[in-house]
């Protein structure tokens, strides 16, 4: 079919679709004072899809990069953007930025570059006021100048460590681990990937001229004391104790392993007591299933027959621990199915991701082990054991599976999008501290590479990539499976999505309906504009919020005759302002299984810290980037 035909046809579609979508949303364009007649059929379309996308992200069908690019799948497919301008997107340089930087900061994490000078920093006092300030300080740091997502994956185990040596539950310092983080990433524009992404779309703008690398660090900076004061001062005494994930495994009450008597083998026919199966050391004999009945309170005199499932619940190292009795197997089969010798395999923690596959899906019918070649033994939820069986058990994002798998396994799915922290029970993987003073001097190199302005941002971001890889700070393996192309994906669909709603008009409605709640006042505008940026950020993301937001901040700026800047930081600020939930933001995500924490947990924690940099961040804006 000619290219001229399904053009004709696309726009017959619209006819119908705009007609019926008027007659739904007329009343409430009347509402705040918008001519439904003024608005053509594209925004009307575009409006449409914008909704869906709302919905299905909100909802949690879909993962909000699928959800994004079906979204601009939608807009091209009706016509509202042309191939060019749909794709555009992914030729913004904040795309190839964000890209380098995920390899940047697998590099510092591979060369051990962030554990040279944080071994005692902590000190050795382990109460929550004196602990906390301790975390957040380095952290803060860190993360203004790598990814936040990395750096919160180093410092997990290590304070799971400290915590566990200074009798200190771990819940006390995991959620100001996380806040830290996102407060840190604010204070420079390559801190997160929204300051990037932000600073992308400011291309071309005079107004970008003014913004330098530290630029966010007068807001930024003062935002992080706040964070630290506030968890000091109040904070601590809102943090749960709790346990988490991997600290409960210390508890013979977290994980659960069930073994098989081999039918003929040296344990049937043996009472409890005879197959030395009581005192173990790492775990305790919970219950017996045999031939159809359940053994709750199991006596040393229990004699036991063939094929009993025998269900024990302790620590991780229990798994090997009872591996040594002869006669006696994994019940679940494809731990016995796996390849490698058992010489050769590792007991591994896993926290599953939110853009997992595996999410919604049954450990059996996730296909486990033909995916990663390990098998799943037990899952913890919310710090807590899952007491069924375990191909049955429904994942969820947040679960923390127990592994055994190869011992390479870390190493080859430390960078997969289907899980957020990887770490061996029994061994961490060692990072390369040779390369560690490299890694850092070149990171160095490139902060002042950037700041004197000899090259722009996404060419000295390269450059370093480069040098990280000449100088075999990171394997060319490990640089290209350090890419989050999901991530990339949802950025460069979601500049496009911010396309439509500029040219269809519709960023000049939400400028409309702003101003007839604000009227003319521009602080009241900015403060309704953060106060948004903030809600969508929970609800679909920060990078999605940013994008959508940025089309209404030009118009207002407009329209209002004021500079850009001030609108521009509002959204750069409340698009990491995720404090209330545990979805709203990656690094949250990561602490609520090692931290135990509960989705009220961080609402209660949070709602405070949220007024506070909310507040802060009105009053200094404005004085910053004036109108």
């Amino acid at each position: 079919m000619p290219l001229n035909d399904i053009h004709l046809r696309l726009e017959r579609c619209k006819k119908p679709v705009a007609s019926a979508a008027g007659f739904f949303m007329g009343c409430q364009y009347q509402r705040i004072g918008i001519n439904r007649a003024n608005m053509s059929a594209d925004a009307i379309i575009t409006l449409i899809i914008l909704s869906g996308f709302m919905i299905t992200a909100i909802s949690g069908r879909l993962a909000v990069d699928f959800a994004l690019a079906a979204a601009m799948t939608a807009l091209l497919v009706f016509g509202v953007l042309t191939p060019v301008e749909a794709f555009q997107g992914f030729a913004n340089p904040a795309i190839y930025i964000i890209a380098c930087f995920y390899i940047v900061s697998a590099a510092l994490k591979e060369s051990g570059a962030l554990h040279w000078w944080i071994g005692k920093w902590l000190g050795s006092n382990g109460s929550p006021p004196k602990a906390i300030p301790r975390v957040m300080a380095p952290v803060a740091f860190i993360s203004s100048i790598i990814s936040n997502t990395p750096v919160v994956a180093i410092f997990i185990p290590l304070l799971q460590d400290w915590a566990k040596r200074h009798n200190l539950s771990v819940s006390k310092l995991l959620i100001p681990l996380s806040y830290a983080s996102i407060l840190g990433g604010t204070c420079t524009l390559i801190g997160t990937s929204t300051n990037v992404l932000l600073v992308g779309m400011l291309q071309g703008n005079p107004e970008a001229a003014s913004l330098h690398l530290f630029s966010p660090a007068i807001i930024g900076v003062p935002l992080v004391l706040i964070g630290v004061l506030y968890f000091v001062l109040v904070g601590h005494r809102l943090l749960p104790s709790r346990m988490g994930a991997t600290e409960a495994a210390t508890d013979a009450r977290e994980y659960g392993v069930s073994m098989r008597v081999v039918a003929g083998g040296a344990l049937s026919g043996l009472s409890i007591a005879d197959a030395g199966l009581r005192h173990l050391q790492y775990s305790f004999l919970s219950e017996i299933q045999s031939e159809g009945h359940i053994i709750p309170a199991v006596g040393p005199e229990e004699i036991l027959r063939d094929n009993d499932i025998l269900v024990f619940v302790g620590q991780p190292e229990a798994v090997s621990e009872l591996r040594q009795f002869p006669g006696m197997v994994p019940a679940e089969g494809q731990v016995l199915k796996l390849d490698a010798p058992y010489s050769s395999r590792a007991l591994i923690e896993a926290v599953v991701a939110p853009v997992s596959n595996m999410v919604g899906k049954t450990v059996k019918d996730s296909g486990f082990r033909t995916l990663f070649g390990g098998a799943i033994l037990s899952v913890s939820r919310n710090g807590e054991r899952i007491d069924q069986k375990v191909g049955s058990i429904v994942l969820r994002a947040g679960d923390t599976l127990l592994l055994e798998a190869a011992r390479g396994f870390v190493r080859r799915h430390r960078y997969s999008r289907d899980f957020l922290l990887l770490s061996r029970i029994d061994d961490l993987t060692a990072p390369n501290f040779d390369k560690a003073p490299v890694a850092l001097s070149l990171l160095g190199a490139f902060i002042a590479v950037v700041v004197s302005g000899l090259l722009p941002l996404v060419v000295a971001a390269m450059v370093l990539v480069a040098a990280l890889a000449f100088t075999r700070c990171i394997s060319l393996e490990f640089a290209q499976r350090s890419i989050d192309i999901r991530v990339l994906l949802a950025i460069g669909a979601s500049l496009s999505l911010g396309l439509a709603i500029q040219k269809t008009g519709l960023a000049d409605a939400g400028a409309q309906a702003m101003m007839a709640l604000a009227g003319d006042n521009p602080f009241l505008n900015l403060l309704l504009l953060y106060i948004v940026t903030v809600l969508a950020t929970e609800l679909i993301t920060n990078n999605a919020a940013a994008v959508l937001m940025f089309p209404l901040a030009l118009v207002l700026s407009t329209e209002l005759g004021t500079s850009l800047l001030p609108f521009v930081m509002a959204i750069m600020f409340g698009a990491s302002a995720s404090f209330l939930t545990p979805v709203g933001y990656q690094t949250n995500l990561m602490v609520q299984g090692p931290g135990g924490y509960q989705f009220a947990d961080f609402f209660r924690v949070g709602i405070g810290l949220s007024l506070l940099v909310g507040v802060t961040v009105m009053i200094l804006v404005p004085l910053v980037w004036t109108f």
